[in-house]
């Protein structure tokens, strides 16, 4: 019996030992990650965004007066220069309108050469009873009915003479009115519009009705396209900022341009989520001559925001975080910028893991731009450094301190 215990006790010191051996192992082992070395690259930050195209310059024809459109002389596509005849609105009814005013300016400048012979009369019969007064032979009261005609001669000169102010006036709007109805290019362009055909009635615009647009006119010389732009990368856009646009029409080309304008007021729009985007509007003003050119075509801008050239790199998926109390060696230095997280009531430190002496250093950094793959560094590495870069589920994990194995990391197939 007592041989028994023994073998049994035997049997679970043999087994402790080699659970506590394993488990020294597994503790040792070193975990596996992707590195790569801290480099020297040209950075540029790059936002894309989608929009169209329009021209920088164009108008919209529309009718001044109601009428009937008689003739139209150009056709969509057509190039046309500036006092080039375009279109024609019956312009009878104006016409008659103009020769009444003119009848009507006639007869009040009739009127004010009536007034005036009148008043040379009512002005010798005035001076003719001045005389008579002095004389004894007329009394005061036919003085006063002299005087009297003569001022109201001069009050029918004046009439007159305003009766042909207006008329004028009158008759300097018909004829405007009349000149509308002939319709010729303000600039010079092309016609990318046309609404109306002859025959059809052209109505003029009201305060709430913008009225029939009949053709539109672009100077196709100058394009631009107009994108929204998130508000999380909005901030990082100054006018002059260089752009790369592609058009879908033209896939294998792409097309130069800058920031000319960048939108004040925000572009509200709701996901099906019911979450509410907030996007601003940025206009890219393309330099380069796009050939057979279509306004409203759809366009992907590509804006760079900032640039860096030959700055300390490290990839995007090396920046990691961590909390101050899970780092073993490290202490917040009195000159350090890159953790002030700790004064805002938070412990997440930014920064990455470094290779030394096959273990991962926690070490934190600041960062500046970012492009598609890499962050630059401004400050707590050095170039020719390694980094892990890989695999996201290893870098998550990972502790400070803790053992790794290099590995390279898998090439992508085509």
């Amino acid at each position: 019996m007592k041989k028994k215990y023994l073998i049994l006790i035997g049997v679970i010191v043999v087994v402790a030992i080699f659970i506590i051996i394993n488990l020294k192992a597994k503790k040792g082992k070193a975990l596996e990650v992707q590195v790569e070395e801290v480099e020297r690259r040209d950075l540029s930050m790059l936002i894309s965004a989608s929009g169209s195209i329009r021209p920088k310059k164009q108008v919209d024809i529309s009718a001044s007066s109601i009428g009937k459109v008689t003739r139209v002389a150009v056709k969509e596509g057509d190039v046309v220069t500036k006092g080039q005849f375009l279109i024609q609105i019956d312009p009878i009814q104006l016409e008659s309108n103009v020769a009444q005013l003119n009848a009507a300016l006639d007869a009040a400048r009739a009127n004010e050469q009536q007034a005036l012979v009148q008043l040379n009369q009512y002005q010798k019969e005035l001076d003719r009873a001045k005389k008579l007064i002095l004389q004894g032979h007329i009394t005061n009261r036919e003085l006063d009915a002299a005087q009297t005609n003569f001022d109201v001669g001069v009050s029918n000169l004046e009439t007159a003479r305003y009766q042909i102010a207006m008329q004028k006036a009158l008759l300097d709007s018909a004829r405007h009115n009349l000149r509308e109805v002939t319709i010729t290019a303000g600039m010079e362009g092309v016609v990318t519009r046309l609404n109306v055909e002859e025959g059809e009635i052209a109505i003029m615009g009201t305060l709430n009705n913008p009225g029939t647009v009949l053709m539109t006119i672009a100077d196709l010389s100058t394009i631009e396209t107009e994108v929204e732009v998130d508000e999380t990368e909005v901030v990082d856009i100054e006018l002059g900022d260089k752009a790369k646009v592609t058009l879908d029409a033209f896939p294998d080309t792409s097309y130069v341009g800058e920031v000319t304008e960048l939108g004040n007021s925000p572009i509200l729009s709701s996901s099906a989520s019911g979450a509410q985007g907030v996007d601003f509007k940025v206009v890219v003003t393309i330099t380069d001559r796009i050939l057979n050119v279509r306004p409203g075509l759809s366009a992907d801008a590509e804006i760079t925001a900032a640039e860096c050239k030959d700055g300390l790199s490290i990839p995007i998926q090396s920046l990691t975080v961590r909390r101050q109390k899970d780092l073993k060696d490290y202490k917040k230095s009195a000159d350090s910028t890159a953790v002030n997280d700790e004064e805002k009531g938070q412990d997440e430190i930014e920064g990455v893991f470094v290779v030394e002496d096959g273990r991962a250093r926690f070490r934190p950094v600041e960062i500046g731009i970012s492009s598609q793959k890499y962050f630059q560094v401004l400050s707590g590495l050095e170039s020719g450094e390694k980094v892990v870069s890989g695999n996201f589920k290893a870098i998550r994990d990972l502790k400070d301190g803790q053992r790794v194995k290099e590995i390279k990391k898998a090439k992508k197939k085509d």
